[in-house]
């Protein structure tokens, strides 16, 4: 579907507010199937406001393509499917108190959400 995304609508989407990205977030993974991270060598990390490390996923494979910049250059978009990022991933990432930066847009703003709470967000039991 996102291919079919005309710019100014992929425009349009990174110009929400980080809340909404966010749960434009969830609708998209919990429809495909699959979230999206950069990777190289291991996953691509962000730091939070404290310099604390934290894991940015996307909703779309060009959504992560446009903020493979700057030190993230180096890095190309990695599918995660669902079942994936809710037993392995997130569940890794809750174990070592690394939150994840939902929806980054180029200008490095993300919503950041502890990985267990978007886990039971991806399923159902809580909203954004």
């Amino acid at each position: 579907m996102t291919a079919e995304m005309s710019d100014a609508r992929l425009q349009a989407v990174l110009a929400l507010p980080p809340e909404r990205r966010h749960a434009w977030f969830l609708q998209r993974v919990r429809e495909s199937g699959e979230a999206w991270g950069l990777y190289a060598n291991g996953w691509a990390l962000a730091k939070d406001a404290e310099g604390h490390d934290v894991l940015p996923l996307w909703p779309t494979h060009v959504f992560a393509q446009l903020c493979a910049t700057r030190l993230w250059a180096a890095f190309e978009p990695r599918r995660v499917e669902l079942t994936e990022l809710l037993e392995q991933l997130l569940p890794e990432l809750a174990e070592e108190a690394i939150p994840v930066g939902v929806f980054f847009n180029p200008e490095g703003e993300g919503w950041p959400v502890a990985a267990k709470e978007l886990g039971s967000q991806l399923v159902g039991h809580a909203s954004a």
